[in-house]
């Protein structure tokens, strides 16, 4: 008698290999969220035009899934490098908020304003600065006078003498400087018109 021969089911066979290869993907997907990557952490808070010191940063190990390129590499070394925004302490140092000192020629200038600040105003905030010169009739039409102004924060005038005109502190291209200390002195009104902000996704 001939011996039967058997066949395996080849519905036997695919199920054993999806459940391989579902194994083989959750095992995937775990070890990629469980992956850190060293990065830069600021030790404290980093404001606008600062310059990153040997002890403002230490490398920590984070998990950046998807968005690693957003952030400083481990391997730069961030130290001499200018702030742009505000960088939190404990927060990692995205690349949005550095840049090197040879292209952030900028000086510092407080500016007084007029009427109500917009609240989405604040350290670290992109600001144009307008400018309406004085006339006999009035003032003239107001224009842009500096672009991109880097907002340091608000001076707190706690003087008996205080001013009644709010105080606004700015980092301003180097070239520009003058001619906002100018219309300072020639008693131009002036105000600051936020730019919008890049949506920066969490890691």
């Amino acid at each position: 008698m001939a011996a039967r021969r058997t066949w395996m089911d080849p519905r036997l066979v695919i199920g054993v290999v999806l459940v391989i290869a579902s194994l083989a993907g959750v095992w995937f997907v775990v070890q990629q969220s469980a992956r850190t990557e060293t990065a830069w952490a600021a030790t404290r808070t980093l404001l606008p035009g600062d310059i990153v010191a040997v002890g403002d940063v230490q490398q920590v190990d984070v998990r950046l899934p998807q968005s690693q390129d957003r952030y400083l590499d481990a391997s730069a070394d961030p130290v001499g490098m200018v702030v742009a925004s505000t960088v939190g302490e404990g927060e990692v140092l995205p690349l949005r908020a550095l840049g090197a000192a040879a292209s952030e020629d900028r000086a510092a200038v407080v500016i007084d304003l007029q009427g109500a600040l917009p609240s989405s105003v604040r350290a670290g905030s992109l600001v144009d600065v307008w400018t309406a010169a004085p006339t006999e009739e009035g003032f003239e039409a107001p224009a842009v006078l500096v672009d991109e102004a880097i907002v340091v924060g608000v001076v707190e005038d706690e003087g008996i003498l205080a001013s009644s005109a709010q105080q606004l502190e700015l980092l301003v291209p180097s070239a520009e400087t003058s001619l906002l200390l100018a219309a300072m002195s020639n008693e131009h009104v002036l105000s600051v018109v936020p730019l919008a902000q890049p949506a920066e996704a969490a890691p």
